[in-house]
Protein backbone atom coordinates (compact mmCIF):
# COMPACT_ATOMS: atom_id res chain seq x y z
CA UNK A 1 0.00 0.00 0.00
CA UNK A 2 3.54 2.48 0.20
CA UNK A 3 3.79 2.72 -3.41
CA UNK A 4 -0.24 2.60 -4.00
CA UNK A 5 -0.74 6.26 -5.99
CA UNK A 6 -4.84 5.99 -5.12
CA UNK A 7 -5.82 6.71 -1.44
CA UNK A 8 -7.52 4.42 0.81
CA UNK A 9 -10.55 5.52 0.82
CA UNK A 10 -10.92 4.53 -2.67
CA UNK A 11 -8.97 1.65 -2.51
CA UNK A 12 -11.40 -0.18 0.16
CA UNK A 13 -14.24 1.84 -2.02
CA UNK A 14 -12.94 -1.00 -5.09
CA UNK A 15 -12.67 -3.90 -3.58
CA UNK A 16 -16.21 -3.67 -1.79
CA UNK A 17 -17.52 -3.67 -5.43
CA UNK A 18 -15.34 -7.57 -6.04
CA UNK A 19 -17.00 -11.14 -5.31
CA UNK A 20 -15.84 -12.72 -3.25
CA UNK A 21 -14.15 -15.11 -5.41
CA UNK A 22 -12.00 -12.26 -6.37
CA UNK A 23 -11.44 -11.10 -2.68
CA UNK A 24 -10.10 -14.63 -1.72
CA UNK A 25 -7.20 -14.53 -4.44
CA UNK A 26 -6.49 -10.67 -3.23
CA UNK A 27 -5.93 -11.37 0.31
CA UNK A 28 -2.34 -13.10 -0.41
CA UNK A 29 -1.47 -9.37 -1.51
CA UNK A 30 -0.53 -7.68 1.12
CA UNK A 31 -1.32 -7.13 4.85
CA UNK A 32 -3.39 -4.38 4.40
CA UNK A 33 -5.61 -6.27 2.08
CA UNK A 34 -5.76 -9.27 4.57
CA UNK A 35 -6.48 -7.90 7.52
CA UNK A 36 -9.50 -5.77 5.40
CA UNK A 37 -11.04 -8.43 4.31
CA UNK A 38 -10.51 -11.10 7.08
CA UNK A 39 -10.68 -8.75 10.06
CA UNK A 40 -12.49 -5.77 9.19
CA UNK A 41 -16.20 -5.95 10.25
CA UNK A 42 -16.82 -2.64 9.20
CA UNK A 43 -16.04 -3.05 5.56
CA UNK A 44 -17.68 -7.19 5.70
CA UNK A 45 -21.13 -4.48 6.57
CA UNK A 46 -20.12 -2.63 3.33
CA UNK A 47 -19.21 -5.30 1.03
CA UNK A 48 -22.49 -7.29 1.92
CA UNK A 49 -24.88 -4.63 1.66
CA UNK A 50 -23.49 -3.75 -1.64
CA UNK A 51 -23.80 -7.22 -3.27
CA UNK A 52 -27.05 -8.02 -1.49
CA UNK A 53 -28.93 -5.29 -4.11
CA UNK A 54 -27.51 -7.36 -7.03
CA UNK A 55 -28.35 -10.52 -5.57
CA UNK A 56 -28.27 -13.54 -8.27
CA UNK A 57 -28.11 -16.61 -6.36
CA UNK A 58 -30.11 -18.83 -4.12
CA UNK A 59 -30.03 -21.90 -1.81
CA UNK A 60 -32.00 -24.97 -2.85
CA UNK A 61 -33.83 -27.18 -0.66
CA UNK A 62 -35.07 -30.27 -2.38
CA UNK A 63 -35.62 -33.85 -1.30
CA UNK A 64 -38.54 -35.94 0.79
CA UNK A 65 -37.56 -37.91 3.57
CA UNK A 66 -33.44 -37.27 2.21
CA UNK A 67 -33.04 -33.62 2.02
CA UNK A 68 -29.87 -31.83 -0.27
CA UNK A 69 -28.85 -28.49 -0.85
CA UNK A 70 -27.66 -26.46 -3.59
CA UNK A 71 -26.55 -23.04 -4.45
CA UNK A 72 -27.46 -22.08 -7.42
CA UNK A 73 -26.50 -18.56 -9.16
CA UNK A 74 -25.99 -17.30 -12.39
CA UNK A 75 -22.87 -17.84 -14.01
CA UNK A 76 -22.83 -16.38 -17.72
CA UNK A 77 -26.12 -13.85 -18.30
CA UNK A 78 -24.88 -13.41 -21.76
CA UNK A 79 -25.20 -17.51 -22.75
CA UNK A 80 -28.28 -17.66 -19.74
CA UNK A 81 -26.30 -20.06 -18.15
CA UNK A 82 -26.61 -20.77 -14.09
CA UNK A 83 -23.88 -22.78 -12.31
CA UNK A 84 -24.86 -25.34 -8.92
CA UNK A 85 -22.98 -26.14 -6.36
CA UNK A 86 -23.88 -29.48 -3.85
CA UNK A 87 -23.10 -28.83 -0.97
CA UNK A 88 -22.16 -32.11 0.80
CA UNK A 89 -23.47 -31.64 4.76
CA UNK A 90 -21.99 -33.95 7.28
CA UNK A 91 -24.97 -35.49 8.96
CA UNK A 92 -26.09 -37.97 11.33
CA UNK A 93 -28.27 -41.02 10.56
CA UNK A 94 -31.34 -39.22 11.46
CA UNK A 95 -32.23 -35.54 10.55
CA UNK A 96 -30.51 -32.54 8.91
CA UNK A 97 -31.85 -28.91 8.92
CA UNK A 98 -30.37 -26.06 7.19
CA UNK A 99 -30.69 -22.24 7.92
CA UNK A 100 -29.36 -19.00 6.12
CA UNK A 101 -28.44 -15.74 7.66
CA UNK A 102 -26.02 -13.15 5.42
CA UNK A 103 -24.45 -15.71 3.50
CA UNK A 104 -23.66 -17.76 6.19
CA UNK A 105 -25.22 -21.60 6.68
CA UNK A 106 -26.53 -22.89 10.26
CA UNK A 107 -26.77 -26.66 10.32
CA UNK A 108 -28.13 -28.71 12.88
CA UNK A 109 -28.47 -32.14 13.28
CA UNK A 110 -29.73 -34.36 16.33
CA UNK A 111 -28.55 -37.15 17.81
CA UNK A 112 -31.88 -38.68 18.65
CA UNK A 113 -34.42 -40.55 16.67
CA UNK A 114 -36.86 -37.63 17.54
CA UNK A 115 -39.83 -39.77 15.81
CA UNK A 116 -39.59 -42.65 18.99
CA UNK A 117 -37.58 -41.69 21.85
CA UNK A 118 -37.89 -44.77 23.84
CA UNK A 119 -35.85 -44.60 26.65
CA UNK A 120 -33.91 -41.11 26.03
CA UNK A 121 -33.17 -38.88 28.57
CA UNK A 122 -32.38 -35.79 27.01
CA UNK A 123 -32.69 -34.50 23.06
CA UNK A 124 -28.81 -33.74 21.95
CA UNK A 125 -28.40 -31.41 19.02
CA UNK A 126 -25.11 -30.72 17.12
CA UNK A 127 -25.02 -27.33 15.13
CA UNK A 128 -22.34 -26.04 12.45
CA UNK A 129 -21.59 -23.01 10.93
CA UNK A 130 -20.79 -22.70 7.50
CA UNK A 131 -20.00 -20.09 5.14
CA UNK A 132 -19.42 -22.07 1.17
CA UNK A 133 -18.50 -18.39 -0.33
CA UNK A 134 -15.12 -18.37 1.76
CA UNK A 135 -15.23 -22.17 2.38
CA UNK A 136 -14.75 -21.98 6.02
CA UNK A 137 -16.90 -24.08 8.60
CA UNK A 138 -17.21 -24.31 12.63
CA UNK A 139 -19.02 -26.51 14.97
CA UNK A 140 -20.33 -25.38 18.23
CA UNK A 141 -20.69 -27.06 21.14
CA UNK A 142 -23.28 -29.04 21.08
CA UNK A 143 -26.90 -28.45 22.92
CA UNK A 144 -28.71 -30.46 25.23
CA UNK A 145 -32.20 -29.70 26.05
CA UNK A 146 -32.31 -28.95 29.89
CA UNK A 147 -36.08 -31.25 30.12
CA UNK A 148 -36.27 -34.23 30.99
CA UNK A 149 -38.07 -36.32 28.20
CA UNK A 150 -41.32 -38.58 29.42
CA UNK A 151 -41.10 -42.07 28.55
CA UNK A 152 -42.10 -43.21 24.92
CA UNK A 153 -42.87 -39.74 23.26
CA UNK A 154 -42.02 -38.01 19.94
CA UNK A 155 -40.92 -34.37 19.37
CA UNK A 156 -41.70 -31.69 16.33
CA UNK A 157 -39.02 -28.77 16.18
CA UNK A 158 -37.92 -25.89 14.00
CA UNK A 159 -34.87 -24.23 13.90
CA UNK A 160 -34.24 -20.03 13.27
CA UNK A 161 -30.45 -18.75 12.50
CA UNK A 162 -30.29 -14.79 12.39
CA UNK A 163 -28.50 -11.93 14.01
CA UNK A 164 -29.78 -9.12 16.54
CA UNK A 165 -29.06 -5.61 16.11
CA UNK A 166 -26.72 -5.64 18.88
CA UNK A 167 -24.44 -7.87 16.36
CA UNK A 168 -25.27 -11.16 18.37
CA UNK A 169 -25.55 -14.24 16.43
CA UNK A 170 -28.94 -16.43 17.75
CA UNK A 171 -30.32 -20.23 16.59
CA UNK A 172 -33.89 -20.23 18.01
CA UNK A 173 -35.21 -23.96 18.56
CA UNK A 174 -38.48 -24.38 18.31
CA UNK A 175 -39.62 -27.79 20.78
CA UNK A 176 -43.12 -29.34 21.48
CA UNK A 177 -42.53 -32.52 23.12
CA UNK A 178 -45.35 -34.80 22.98
CA UNK A 179 -46.12 -38.18 24.37
CA UNK A 180 -47.75 -41.24 23.08
CA UNK A 181 -49.85 -41.41 26.47
CA UNK A 182 -52.87 -39.11 25.78
CA UNK A 183 -52.99 -38.40 29.41
CA UNK A 184 -49.63 -36.39 29.47
CA UNK A 185 -49.81 -33.16 28.31
CA UNK A 186 -47.36 -31.74 25.61
CA UNK A 187 -44.70 -29.69 26.61
CA UNK A 188 -43.57 -26.24 24.28
CA UNK A 189 -40.07 -25.31 24.76
CA UNK A 190 -38.31 -22.45 23.07
CA UNK A 191 -34.56 -22.26 23.70
CA UNK A 192 -32.40 -19.49 22.48
CA UNK A 193 -28.72 -20.55 21.59
CA UNK A 194 -26.39 -17.03 21.24
CA UNK A 195 -22.98 -16.22 20.85
CA UNK A 196 -21.36 -14.15 23.60
CA UNK A 197 -18.37 -13.81 22.26
CA UNK A 198 -15.36 -15.95 20.12
CA UNK A 199 -16.33 -19.71 20.06
CA UNK A 200 -18.57 -19.18 23.64
CA UNK A 201 -22.15 -19.55 23.50
CA UNK A 202 -25.09 -19.68 25.71
CA UNK A 203 -28.40 -21.64 25.72
CA UNK A 204 -31.52 -19.80 27.88
CA UNK A 205 -35.25 -20.95 28.21
CA UNK A 206 -37.19 -18.07 27.51
CA UNK A 207 -41.18 -17.60 28.24
CA UNK A 208 -42.19 -16.97 24.45
CA UNK A 209 -42.99 -20.18 23.22
CA UNK A 210 -45.35 -21.02 19.63
CA UNK A 211 -46.65 -24.50 18.36
CA UNK A 212 -44.14 -25.82 15.51
CA UNK A 213 -46.64 -28.79 14.85
CA UNK A 214 -47.79 -27.01 11.24
CA UNK A 215 -44.91 -25.21 10.28
CA UNK A 216 -43.38 -26.38 6.71
CA UNK A 217 -46.51 -28.31 5.88
CA UNK A 218 -46.39 -31.00 8.33
CA UNK A 219 -48.85 -33.52 8.77
CA UNK A 220 -48.74 -35.44 12.34
CA UNK A 221 -49.30 -38.84 10.91
CA UNK A 222 -46.30 -38.64 9.18
CA UNK A 223 -44.48 -38.15 12.43
CA UNK A 224 -45.73 -40.62 14.01
CA UNK A 225 -43.81 -42.68 10.83
CA UNK A 226 -40.53 -40.72 11.42
CA UNK A 227 -41.30 -38.85 8.07
CA UNK A 228 -41.33 -35.19 7.40
CA UNK A 229 -43.40 -34.41 4.11
CA UNK A 230 -42.42 -31.18 2.48
CA UNK A 231 -40.28 -28.73 2.56
CA UNK A 232 -39.83 -25.65 4.91
CA UNK A 233 -40.75 -22.23 3.16
CA UNK A 234 -38.58 -20.42 6.17
CA UNK A 235 -36.17 -17.44 6.13
CA UNK A 236 -34.08 -14.47 7.82
CA UNK A 237 -35.18 -10.97 7.49
CA UNK A 238 -35.04 -7.27 9.12
CA UNK A 239 -33.96 -8.51 12.23
CA UNK A 240 -36.78 -11.26 12.21
CA UNK A 241 -36.97 -15.20 11.41
CA UNK A 242 -40.07 -16.48 9.67
CA UNK A 243 -41.61 -19.83 8.97
CA UNK A 244 -45.01 -20.78 7.01
CA UNK A 245 -47.49 -22.30 9.09
CA UNK A 246 -50.36 -24.55 7.74
CA UNK A 247 -53.48 -24.83 9.69
CA UNK A 248 -54.71 -28.04 8.40
CA UNK A 249 -57.13 -28.38 11.22
CA UNK A 250 -59.13 -24.90 10.76
CA UNK A 251 -62.11 -24.83 8.65
CA UNK A 252 -61.77 -24.01 6.16
CA UNK A 253 -57.69 -24.72 5.67
CA UNK A 254 -55.17 -21.43 6.74
CA UNK A 255 -52.22 -20.53 6.35
CA UNK A 256 -50.11 -17.74 8.29
CA UNK A 257 -46.30 -16.77 8.76
CA UNK A 258 -45.06 -17.14 12.21
CA UNK A 259 -41.97 -15.14 13.43
CA UNK A 260 -39.49 -14.63 15.77
CA UNK A 261 -37.98 -11.16 16.44
CA UNK A 262 -34.21 -11.89 17.61
CA UNK A 263 -33.98 -8.74 19.36
CA UNK A 264 -36.97 -8.78 21.57
CA UNK A 265 -36.83 -12.72 21.80
CA UNK A 266 -41.40 -12.71 21.08
CA UNK A 267 -43.26 -14.64 18.48
CA UNK A 268 -45.80 -13.16 16.10
CA UNK A 269 -48.12 -14.29 13.43
CA UNK A 270 -48.58 -12.62 9.80
CA UNK A 271 -52.37 -13.88 8.54
CA UNK A 272 -51.97 -14.73 4.64
CA UNK A 273 -54.83 -13.75 1.89
CA UNK A 274 -57.47 -16.45 1.47
CA UNK A 275 -57.64 -15.99 -2.33
CA UNK A 276 -54.54 -17.57 -3.60
CA UNK A 277 -52.54 -20.80 -2.46
CA UNK A 278 -49.25 -20.38 -1.57
CA UNK A 279 -46.44 -22.70 -3.01
CA UNK A 280 -43.61 -20.58 -1.76
CA UNK A 281 -42.57 -17.90 -0.21
CA UNK A 282 -39.76 -15.29 -1.32
CA UNK A 283 -37.90 -11.80 -0.60
CA UNK A 284 -38.36 -9.29 -3.56
CA UNK A 285 -37.54 -5.32 -2.54
CA UNK A 286 -36.89 -6.04 0.81
CA UNK A 287 -39.88 -7.82 1.40
CA UNK A 288 -42.06 -10.85 2.00
CA UNK A 289 -43.19 -12.06 -1.38
CA UNK A 290 -46.05 -14.64 -1.57
CA UNK A 291 -45.59 -17.22 -4.60
CA UNK A 292 -48.81 -19.10 -5.20
CA UNK A 293 -51.60 -20.52 -7.78
CA UNK A 294 -54.61 -18.75 -8.85
CA UNK A 295 -57.78 -20.27 -11.44
CA UNK A 296 -58.33 -17.77 -14.10
CA UNK A 297 -60.80 -19.25 -16.52
CA UNK A 298 -59.10 -21.90 -17.97
CA UNK A 299 -55.76 -21.47 -17.58
CA UNK A 300 -53.28 -21.65 -14.47
CA UNK A 301 -51.52 -18.31 -13.40
CA UNK A 302 -48.55 -17.57 -10.74
CA UNK A 303 -49.05 -15.08 -8.69
CA UNK A 304 -46.89 -12.84 -6.06
CA UNK A 305 -48.06 -11.09 -3.61
CA UNK A 306 -46.05 -8.59 -1.60
CA UNK A 307 -46.38 -7.34 1.73
CA UNK A 308 -46.81 -3.75 2.47
CA UNK A 309 -46.49 -2.39 6.32
CA UNK A 310 -48.25 0.76 6.70
CA UNK A 311 -48.67 2.51 10.48
CA UNK A 312 -48.18 -0.53 11.94
CA UNK A 313 -50.80 -2.52 9.69
CA UNK A 314 -49.79 -5.32 7.40
CA UNK A 315 -51.48 -5.83 3.89
CA UNK A 316 -50.70 -8.12 0.86
CA UNK A 317 -51.14 -6.56 -2.56
CA UNK A 318 -50.83 -8.37 -6.02
CA UNK A 319 -47.38 -7.52 -7.78
CA UNK A 320 -47.78 -9.56 -10.56
CA UNK A 321 -49.78 -12.47 -12.14
CA UNK A 322 -48.19 -14.66 -14.72
CA UNK A 323 -50.07 -16.88 -17.01
CA UNK A 324 -48.38 -20.17 -17.58
CA UNK A 325 -49.89 -23.04 -19.82
CA UNK A 326 -49.71 -26.30 -18.43
CA UNK A 327 -50.39 -29.42 -19.76
CA UNK A 328 -50.78 -33.43 -18.69
CA UNK A 329 -46.83 -33.97 -18.61
CA UNK A 330 -45.88 -30.72 -17.54
CA UNK A 331 -45.76 -28.95 -13.89
CA UNK A 332 -44.26 -25.55 -13.48
CA UNK A 333 -43.57 -24.88 -9.75
CA UNK A 334 -42.70 -20.83 -8.57
CA UNK A 335 -40.21 -21.39 -5.90
CA UNK A 336 -38.31 -18.37 -5.33
CA UNK A 337 -37.41 -14.61 -6.93
CA UNK A 338 -34.26 -15.30 -8.56
CA UNK A 339 -32.88 -11.23 -7.96
CA UNK A 340 -33.49 -7.68 -7.25
CA UNK A 341 -34.12 -6.94 -10.98
CA UNK A 342 -37.66 -8.77 -10.64
CA UNK A 343 -37.18 -11.98 -11.68
CA UNK A 344 -38.68 -15.06 -10.97
CA UNK A 345 -37.18 -18.90 -10.59
CA UNK A 346 -40.23 -21.66 -11.77
CA UNK A 347 -38.80 -25.51 -11.56
CA UNK A 348 -40.02 -27.46 -14.73
CA UNK A 349 -40.90 -31.25 -13.83
CA UNK A 350 -41.52 -33.05 -16.56
CA UNK A 351 -43.12 -36.11 -14.60
CA UNK A 352 -45.58 -35.15 -11.79
CA UNK A 353 -46.51 -37.20 -8.96
CA UNK A 354 -44.88 -39.46 -6.02
CA UNK A 355 -43.29 -41.85 -7.62
CA UNK A 356 -41.95 -39.73 -10.56
CA UNK A 357 -37.81 -39.15 -10.88
CA UNK A 358 -37.58 -35.75 -11.18
CA UNK A 359 -33.60 -35.79 -12.09
CA UNK A 360 -34.44 -34.33 -15.69
CA UNK A 361 -35.50 -31.15 -13.60
CA UNK A 362 -35.46 -28.23 -15.53
CA UNK A 363 -35.31 -24.33 -14.41
CA UNK A 364 -37.28 -20.93 -15.89
CA UNK A 365 -36.70 -17.58 -15.48
CA UNK A 366 -39.42 -15.37 -15.78
CA UNK A 367 -39.31 -11.65 -16.22
CA UNK A 368 -41.73 -9.68 -14.11
CA UNK A 369 -41.60 -6.75 -16.30
CA UNK A 370 -41.91 -8.17 -20.25
CA UNK A 371 -42.87 -11.76 -19.27
CA UNK A 372 -40.18 -13.14 -20.97
CA UNK A 373 -39.11 -16.50 -20.43
CA UNK A 374 -35.43 -18.40 -20.64
CA UNK A 375 -34.46 -21.63 -19.56
CA UNK A 376 -31.51 -21.87 -18.11
CA UNK A 377 -28.54 -24.94 -18.69
CA UNK A 378 -26.73 -25.86 -15.80
CA UNK A 379 -23.11 -25.86 -15.68
CA UNK A 380 -19.91 -26.68 -13.97
CA UNK A 381 -21.45 -28.83 -11.75
CA UNK A 382 -19.16 -28.60 -8.34
CA UNK A 383 -19.30 -30.08 -4.75
CA UNK A 384 -18.19 -28.66 -1.79
CA UNK A 385 -17.52 -31.21 0.99
CA UNK A 386 -17.00 -30.97 4.90
CA UNK A 387 -15.06 -33.96 4.66
CA UNK A 388 -14.14 -34.17 8.69
CA UNK A 389 -16.49 -32.59 10.85
CA UNK A 390 -14.26 -30.30 12.81
CA UNK A 391 -14.32 -29.94 16.49
CA UNK A 392 -15.63 -27.51 18.54
CA UNK A 393 -14.00 -24.15 18.23
CA UNK A 394 -11.70 -25.73 15.24
CA UNK A 395 -12.36 -23.79 12.22
CA UNK A 396 -11.44 -25.67 8.50
CA UNK A 397 -11.55 -24.73 5.54
CA UNK A 398 -13.82 -26.43 2.50
CA UNK A 399 -13.30 -28.59 -0.23
CA UNK A 400 -14.39 -28.14 -3.75
CA UNK A 401 -14.40 -30.67 -5.89
CA UNK A 402 -15.36 -30.20 -9.62
CA UNK A 403 -17.68 -32.65 -11.67
CA UNK A 404 -20.50 -34.94 -9.78
CA UNK A 405 -23.81 -36.19 -10.67
CA UNK A 406 -26.39 -33.45 -10.54
CA UNK A 407 -29.72 -34.84 -9.83
CA UNK A 408 -32.74 -33.04 -8.05
CA UNK A 409 -35.69 -35.24 -6.28
CA UNK A 410 -38.63 -34.66 -5.12
CA UNK A 411 -39.84 -30.85 -4.51
CA UNK A 412 -37.71 -27.97 -4.57
CA UNK A 413 -37.95 -25.06 -2.41
CA UNK A 414 -35.32 -21.93 -2.97
CA UNK A 415 -34.29 -19.29 -0.10
CA UNK A 416 -32.34 -16.22 -1.53
CA UNK A 417 -29.03 -16.45 -1.02
CA UNK A 418 -26.53 -13.17 -0.45
CA UNK A 419 -22.66 -14.15 -0.77
CA UNK A 420 -20.58 -13.04 2.12
CA UNK A 421 -17.51 -12.35 4.04
CA UNK A 422 -18.83 -13.03 7.69
CA UNK A 423 -17.88 -15.39 9.48
CA UNK A 424 -17.92 -16.12 13.30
Amino acid sequence: MENCRLSTDLVVDILSRLRVKSLMRFKCVCKFFYNLITNDLRFMDTHYEFHKAKTDCVLLETGLAVRENYLLYKESSEYNEIGCIYLDIPTTPRAMWVKCCKGMLCLISTRNDIAKLDNVDYLIYDIWICNPSIRKVKALPSVTVPYRLPYNAYVHNEFGFGISNDMTWKVVMLLEICSFDVSTNDQQITLVYSQVGGDSWSLRQINAVTSCRDIGGQFNDFYLSGLDMGLNNDFYLKGRYYWLANRFHDEPYTQCLIWFDMNDEVFGTIELPMDVTIHSISIMNETIALLGYSSVGDSRCIEIWLMIEDDNNTYWHKQASIDCVVDNNESWRPIGIWNVNGELLVSLDKKVGWDSDNSDLQFISLDLVTQQRNMFSVSKQRSITMASNPTVGDERNIDIIDEYDLIFSGEVYARVYDESLHFL
